[in-house]
């Protein structure tokens, strides 16, 4: 793993700063968002770390538990016979915990079930502005007779980096763990990161940087896929996307994808 990315998020420079992004605004709407939380961004080895695996609508507040039966894989890569379980349900959470053997970095990885799910009329301009997908997306959703019913395949995807004693070493940041939509760190940069989709960048598209605060900030990725993270950013940070593909026949369902990534902001 490269240094510069030790710690992941050091003391930032001007937002903006040489990535295109478009002008940050905080949004107020009430987004669910699924996560992975860990009690701590940094762990000894041999040390079991408590971890919320959680949907909420202010991060970093666990709010909902997610059942086990809706967890389609728990992974952890990174450090050799590293592990990231599942214990139980909890008021506000599924209750996990990792653990690692070597120093390094792991990358925590969660893929719920894809579920099919309808969105009556008196919820699909939320749903619009709090999931920002393409306008070509939301052209084919306000193409719908109305009154609509949305109908989709969602699947949500959440990543965690956890450093164990330290960052540097074991997994690579920069790799995609091969889900349809996620967050990469880019090389060379303690605070800028790409967003996949299909493994391939996604260009001059709408995402979010939440901070401890709650606070979502809007931002759109570069012409390379990249975004940077908001300067004086500190504790937990997520940064969160969506996309929603138009289905391919009239009447069919959408497919939603949903990923997050939660990391110390310092």
């Amino acid at each position: 793993m490269n240094r510069k990315l030790s710690p992941f998020l050091g003391k930032t420079q001007a937002f903006l700063a040489g990535v295109g992004l478009a002008a940050m605004v905080a949004s107020s709407a009430s987004a669910h968002d699924f996560f992975i939380l860990p009690s701590a961004f940094t762990t000894a080895p041999h040390q079991s770390l408590p971890v919320d695996v959680t949907i909420a609508s202010k991060f970093p507040e666990p709010e909902i538990a997610v059942a086990a039966e809706r967890i389609a894989e728990l992974q952890v890569s990174g450090t050799p016979q590293a592990v990231f379980k599942a214990d139980g349900p909890g008021p506000k959470s599924m209750k996990a915990h990792f653990m690692g053997h070597a120093p390094g970095l792991a990358v925590l990885s969660a893929r719920a079930v894809t579920r099919e799910v309808e969105y009556p009329e008196a919820r699909i301009h939320g749903l619009l502005e709090e999931y920002q997908v393409s306008p070509e997306a939301a052209k084919a959703v306000e193409a719908m007779p109305k009154p609509r019913v949305l109908k989709a395949f969602s699947t949500r995807f959440a990543k965690a980096f956890v450093c164990v004693e330290r960052c540097d070493g074991g997994s690579d940041p920069t790799q995609a763990l091969g889900h349809r939509l996620e967050f990469v760190a880019a090389k060379g940069s303690a605070k800028t990161f790409v967003l996949l989709a299909g493994g391939a960048p996604l260009a001059d598209y709408p995402a979010v940087v939440v901070g401890r605060d709650g606070v979502r900030h809007r931002v759109r990725t570069s012409a390379e896929g990249r975004l940077e993270l908001p300067a004086g950013l500190v504790g937990p940070v997520m940064l969160f996307a969506s996309t929603m593909q138009p289905p391919a026949d009239a009447g069919g369902r959408f497919k939603l994808d949903l990923a997050s990534l939660t990391l110390s902001g310092r």
